[in-house]
């Protein structure tokens, strides 16, 4: 009897160890979803009729005003401070209209800056979806053993946690940039369909020319921002089941399975 009352304290230690890694693993450490989850349907909208502004543009201001740069200095942020920065401003950019003569949003400089624009946002949209593809590719949500839980390295798991973080700030950025710019140039689509050209003989044919080039314009950048919005997506997943690896690590893995990190070993 007492050789197994003595067994009694040292079962409840083990019951109470297990019950606090259990704790660690469920823990509420996970960050909140990367931006642009809704943004995807705002695209398919757009992106079937670009010229008619969203549903929920109605609350955007009459004059659109393009975001300020990405203050980290980005090269998203620098190559559009200089699509702006060489662009004529809007002062002279008066259309006729039925009621008279009428400026355009002053948001719109010409089709030399909307384009400068739109390729800026090509280009680093391309360069997200090589960028950060690996970390799909990693396909981090579908271990399902303890094996290839313990194989995957610490350094090279916060490696991919930095590109992570890294391909969110970025997205973020360039949501703002493509929300602003592809409003300014749905607008200026819509204003359009306002102008008179009575001197013109063909007039309805070249307007609908003029917002058929816009049109042509929006869609060559949403569709490659629609492949950026479906991958963020995936690495949100990806993001959520990394920290969870983490803490199974901690949970699960020895030495000889888990080598440390170059961080946790300098800490030693």
């Amino acid at each position: 009897m007492s050789q197994m009352s003595n067994n009694r304290p040292v079962r409840s230690s083990l019951r109470a160890a297990f019950v606090a890694a259990l704790a660690l693993l469920y823990a509420p450490e996970t960050p909140g979803p990367l931006p642009g989850v809704g943004w995807a349907q705002e695209i398919r909208q757009g992106s079937a009729k670009p010229h008619r502004p969203p549903q929920d543009m109605t609350s955007v201001p009459t004059a659109v005003t393009l975001p300020a740069k990405d203050p980290t200095g980005g090269t998203l942020g620098s190559t559009l401070g200089s699509c702006d920065k060489e662009a004529q401003n809007s002062e002279g950019l008066i259309l006729p209209g039925a009621k008279g003569d009428f400026k355009l949003d002053r948001c719109y400089r010409g089709r030399d800056h909307l384009v400068c624009s739109f390729n800026a946002l090509l280009k680093e949209a391309r360069s997200l979806l090589g960028d950060s593809r690996k970390l799909v590719e990693a396909r981090y949500p579908e271990v399902s053993n303890v094996t290839d839980v313990c194989k995957i390295k610490s350094d090279n798991l916060a490696a991919d946690m930095r590109l992570a973080m890294d391909f969110a700030n970025r997205f973020k950025v360039l949501k703002a940039e493509y929300d602003t710019r592809i409003a300014c140039a749905n607008k200026i689509g819509e204003t359009f369909k306002d102008v008179t050209l009575p001197e013109m003989a063909q007039a309805p044919e070249l307007l609908k020319s003029m917002i058929d080039v816009v049109d042509a314009d929006v869609r060559s950048v949403s569709a490659e921002e629609a492949k950026v919005v479906e991958l963020s997506q995936k690495i949100d997943t990806s993001q959520k089941a990394m920290i969870t690896i983490q803490k199974l690590h901690r949970l699960i893995c020895t030495q000889e399975q888990h080598p440390a990190s170059t961080e946790e070993r300098a800490n030693r």
